[in-house]
């Protein structure tokens, strides 16, 4: 480990908020595996087991499966530049729409409180997922992990 920083697993897990049991299962299946082990036995991360950390987990939050984000990462023209963008617009529309959904939810609690019928249109705004399973699919290929 010439020049670089080392993380253990229980700073690892800290960080990305997610379980040690989980970093060692995404080293078990070859997702993220430590640069280096100490004859202990004992992981070690550098930033770049952190980048790939920081993509899988971008991966998950967009539900695709381990097994598709560990295809897509190990590609050798896998781009992370390119993902990080397109994570970006993915979640900024999702966020988009869920923000609809909260209206709708809004527009659903006041139409009830006052007792009147709310709009048919706008008591399904937001519920589009179709259109970025979809989108998901042409970016990153086939998967029924994402419908």
């Amino acid at each position: 480990m010439i020049g670089c920083m080392a993380y253990t697993v229980k700073a690892v897990s800290d960080l990305a908020g997610i379980s040690i049991r989980t970093l060692h299962h995404y080293d078990e299946i070859g997702l993220v595996k430590p640069a280096h082990k100490t004859a202990s036995g004992y992981r070690l991360y550098t930033e770049e087991d952190l980048e790939r950390l920081q993509q899988v987990l971008f991966f998950r939050e967009l539900g695709f499966s381990l097994k598709d984000i560990k295809e897509i990462v190990s590609r050798l023209d896998f781009d992370r530049r390119k993902a990080l963008l397109d994570h970006r617009e993915l979640l900024l529309d999702r966020q988009e729409r869920l923000g609809r959904l909260v209206q709708s939810i809004d527009r659903t609690l006041d139409a009830m409180e006052r007792g009147i019928a709310m709009n048919a249109k706008e008591m399904f705004d937001g519920f589009d997922q179709a259109e970025y399973a979809e989108e998901a699919r042409q970016r990153w290929g086939t998967s029924k992990e994402y419908e």
